[in-house]
């Protein structure tokens, strides 16, 4: 099955190609109207990856940007969907938001522990986000996304050990009232809304902007159980904004914003079953016989679980920035406070029985984050950026786990945990970035970071009253650890050297060291032993990444060709590890992983009329001492040693090698009517991946992705309707693959898959309009 899927995806991957070729050939056939090729250039890119507003061509950092049209062209909603157009960018779901996680070059933290913090940081206007579960919102009047790749510690606050998604919204305009709307409808009756109003209070120096969006469809997995729909959308937010500017050398930009999602979500779907695989003793039903009528396999859209599955959460935040520019430099101060809510469960048996059908979790999160910044002038021979930054942060969660566990108990009887936890994380840094401009053309760069970290948690997991047991694998016996605690600090820094070569010309080769604090497990199955031992604690990751990038804008700034070499080496990597055999999850440090390779993005606008765009990324991934459990029927001669396989110089999990993103635009003017016609193409691809180090079973082969928008465009940009399709030749994938519950042998297992709608066609119509 995983060759004929293999040949299935490249066979697809050479259609898309051609498509895309012949698209671009017959948008090409047609005239441009008033094309005037000696005016084309493409348009400037602004960023702010430096903590200050310049061109994206003279930034000696590795940054993927994607506009707010590129979003709306693509109907990426989410950083769930961002890797289809940032390829150096990976997501990787979980049966809820607590446990996805984000990846650069393949680098990224995946954990289910409140203890353990992203390697990934998600910033939005400014400010931190603390815990993953807290930045998977739904865009909402975002202006653009930049992508930083490598760590960003410098001037990014903490956890950007790996990298930065730096989300920026549209800020209110102070001279000019605008409004924009767009709603669509597509397959699985999806519909999406989204408005934004911005109104100047008093004309240059007050303005406010609101901002809002719904959306909604039927799930794309059916319980066979009761005939549910599950994996769909419900969600909806608010944002507003204040912009205060009393005069040239002060603003204030205050925002406050709430999301809410309820979702049936997120539910696996059987992708194989051993036939021997009994509940109850050797007379108990077969899990086959659980499924019998059930669509068992690759892409399956069907599931039969008796339990509840849903994944509700609030979001919110305030922030306040002030900006005060004297002389000589500007003073920043950024004040936020940002929080969410979680309640989930998830059937985890999968199946028609009461296995394990509470697994359920209560989460709450409230951070406070405080950034002083300084910032030299631009142009002088000494600039500077510099800070203090503070972050306090509390997260508590209630679980329980609550189910027979497939084994034979007396009537009426159960297994279960409730455990309470919680953890408080205080931290302090001092940082700053300097360049020093040697001649108008050589550039030296150089930066610090001193953190201070202070980690304080409890933990408590009991059996309740009633119970007969507690839960093996996932839960444990009774324990009460009131005083878990960490305590570290660390001293980071980048050098680095830039030269422009010429106006249309700029290279950089830099040093940078990242770091991530330590981590403290309160996984469920927190034992006694490993609290007594004191190895609750996990080391530190330190990053060391190595970088070389040229920036380029030749043939009259008709075209962008950038491309960067790196190197990128964490060491004690905070990994977490899951026992089919034993059905429990494990927390340890990876002695080194390693990812190097090559990125590159260009642009090409040949006329007025067309615009060419590709990023390809190229990431060769390596894990050194690391020795996860074996995966189901891993013999000895497979590397399977004592429980244990040692995966030293096998790639990183859900990490490909390649991945490109290739697309092209047109625009022309009608001469019969005041509507110009638009249409896009876009592919984006990425290679097989493992799921699971060396287990056969978890690959993922490579697959593409191909999307077309056409649409009818008024000349003054106020009206518009789009015929889109995403995923146009239905190429289906899984973003994930794991074992079935308790269905292992010492030969084998059955396994489940992660699917979303992105992995099936979906055929829709926008309306929009702007004034």
């Amino acid at each position: 099955m995983i060759h004929t899927t293999i040949k299935r995806s490249s066979t697809a991957m050479k259609r898309a190609l051609l498509a895309s070729a012949a698209a671009a050939v017959a948008l090409g056939a047609a005239p441009a109207a008033n094309a005037q090729d000696s005016d084309i250039t493409l348009g400037e890119l602004v960023v702010t990856a430096q903590k200050r507003t310049e061109r994206l061509q003279d930034v000696p950092v590795s940054v993927n940007v994607v506009s707010a049209q590129a979003l709306a062209d693509s109907h990426v909603s989410g950083l769930q969907q961002l890797q289809q157009l940032s390829p150096s960018l990976t997501f990787t779901p979980s049966a809820n938001t607590r446990g996805q996680g984000l990846s650069v070059r393949g680098l990224g933290t995946l954990n289910f522990s409140d203890g353990v913090e992203p390697t990934v940081s998600v910033v939005l206007d400014g400010v931190v986000i603390g815990r993953s579960a807290g930045s998977f919102f739904d865009f909402n009047d975002v202006e653009r996304i930049e992508v930083l790749r490598g760590p960003q510690g410098m001037l990014f606050g903490k956890n950007a050990a790996a990298g930065v998604i730096n989300i920026v919204t549209a800020r209110p305009n102070l001279t000019e009232f605008e409004a924009d709307a767009s709603i669509s409808y597509a397959t699985f009756d999806e519909v999406r809304a989204k408005g934004s109003v911005s109104v100047p209070i008093k004309s240059g120096e007050l303005a406010a902007r609101i901002s809002g969006f719904y959306n909604e469809s039927e799930g794309v997995i059916t319980n066979v159980f009761d005939g549910k729909k599950y994996n769909g959308l419900n969600s909806y937010g608010v944002r507003g904004k204040l912009v205060w500017s009393p005069d040239d050398s002060f603003d204030l930009f205050a925002t406050l914003d709430y999301t809410r999602a309820d979702q049936d979500c997120c539910v696996s779907t059987v992708r194989s079953i051993l036939p021997t695989t009994r509940y109850f003793g050797p007379t108990g039903p077969t899990r086959a016989s659980l499924f019998a009528g059930v669509d068992v396999g690759p892409y399956s859209r069907e599931a039969n679980f008796d339990g509840k599955a849903f994944n509700d959460q609030n979001t919110w935040g305030a922030s306040v920035e002030m900006n005060k520019t004297f002389e000589a430099f500007t003073l920043t101060s950024i004040t936020a406070y940002r929080a969410f809510e979680v309640e989930d469960n998830n059937d985890a048996d999968g199946g028609p029985l009461a296995l394990l059908n509470v697994n359920s979790a209560h989460q709450k999160q409230d951070q406070f984050t405080q950034e002083l910044r300084i910032t030299s002038p631009a142009g002088q021979r000494l600039e500077y950026v510099a800070g203090l930054f503070y972050f306090d942060q509390d997260v508590s969660t209630t679980t329980e786990i609550r189910g027979n566990f497939g084994q034979v108990l007396p009537a009426g009887a159960y297994l279960q945990n409730f455990i309470d936890r919680a953890i408080s994380t205080r931290n302090f840094a001092a940082f700053g970035q300097a360049t020093f401009n040697l001649t108008d053309d050589l550039r030296l760069i150089g930066g610090l970071r001193y953190t201070n970290e202070e980690l304080k948690a409890r933990f408590l997991r009991t059996i309740p009253a009633g119970a007969l047991a507690a839960v093996p694998g996932l839960g444990g016996p009774a324990l009460d650890a009131p005083d878990l605690h960490a305590k570290d600090d660390d001293l980071s820094g980048k050098l680095g050297v830039q030269y422009k070569f010429n106006s249309d010309v700029m290279a950089y080769a830099t040093y940078s060291r990242g770091y991530k604090g330590q981590a403290i497990n309160l996984l469920n199955n927190l034992s006694a032993a490993t609290v007594n031992s004191g190895q609750y604690v996990l080391a530190p990751e330190t990053v060391n990444n190595y970088e070389v990038g040229l920036r380029t804008t030749p043939f009259d700034r008709r075209v962008i060709f950038n491309l960067t070499l790196f190197q990128t080496e964490i060491e004690n990597f905070q990994a977490q590890t899951f026992d089919a055999a034993t059905t429990s999850f494990a927390l340890s440090n990876a002695g080194e992983l390693r990812s190097r390779g090559v990125e590159l993005e260009t642009q090409y606008r040949p006329n007025q009329a067309f615009q060419f765009s590709g990023n390809v990324a190229y990431a060769d991934t390596r894990v050194e001492d690391f020795a996860p459990a074996c995966y189901p029927g891993q013999t000895a001669a497979q590397g399977c040693v004592g429980g244990r396989q040692e995966v030293t110089g096998s790639a990183l999990t859900n990490a490909p090698m390649w991945s490109y993103t290739l697309g092209a635009s047109y625009n022309r003017e009608l001469e019969s009517i005041p509507f110009d016609l638009t249409a896009d193409i876009s592919y984006s691809y990425r290679s097989s991946v493992f799921f699971t180090f060396r287990d056969p079973n978890t690959i993922q082969p490579g697959y593409g992705l191909l999307n077309l928008n056409v649409g009818l465009q008024s000349t003054d940009g106020r009206y518009g309707v789009t015929v889109f399709a995403r995923n146009l030749l239905d190429e289906q994938f899984v973003s994930g693959i794991g074992t079935g519950f308790l269905d292992t042998s010492a030969t084998g297992a059955g396994y489940t898959q992660s699917l979303t709608q992105d992995a099936f066609r979906r055929v829709g119509v926008e309306a929009r309009v702007h004034f």
